[in-house]
């Protein structure tokens, strides 16, 4: 089992940046699970999880397969009101419109990039529907009615992150 950053490495780079958060990997040599059992393992142990496959234009395949489980925030909104909501369940409604609320969580989970580790080792997984163009564009008048009743954005904070 290969885990990384050493010590050494994390303060290091701890000091050298403006870094909030700080990826650690441990590398597990496996053949015998795939992506979709692992999948189903994790949904028994947290509400929420994903699967996201990486692709490149020029191959058939993608290179990962990044799992994600158990949340650090789930970031709604609906009709104008952006809720926050922390992993011991407590709730925050900010003010500010949704890009801010946004802007102020990607500042505050900002993290550094090590060369070793995947392109995807956490961050904002989820939606934005159709109507949220409303936020970024206040005088445009949305005339399609919504029948589905789809938040307007749906996203949760993952920093726990099966790359495959």
């Amino acid at each position: 089992m290969n885990i990384r950053p050493s010590l050494e490495e994390a303060l290091e780079t701890a000091a050298s940046g403006n870094y909030r958060v700080l990826p650690v990997s441990c590398e597990i040599l496996s053949d015998f699970i795939t992506p979709i059992e692992a999948v189903r393992v994790l949904k028994k142990a947290s509400r929420h999880c994903f699967m996201l496959e990486s692709a490149q234009a020029s191959e058939t395949w993608g290179r990962y397969t990044f799992l994600g489980y158990d949340p650090r925030l789930l970031i709604t909104c609906s009709a104008g009101k952006t809720s926050v909501t922390d992993q011991d369940g407590q709730t925050r409604l900010p003010d500010g419109s949704p890009s801010d609320c946004l802007r102020s969580i990607l500042r505050d989970y900002a993290g550094c990039r090590f060369g070793w580790l995947p392109p995807f080792t956490g961050g904002l997984v989820g939606y934005f529907a159709y109507d949220y163009i409303a936020y970024a564009e206040p005088g445009l008048q949305i005339k399609a009615r919504d029948t589905e009743e789809f938040k307007d954005m749906d996203l949760m904070l993952f920093d726990k992150v099966i790359a495959f």
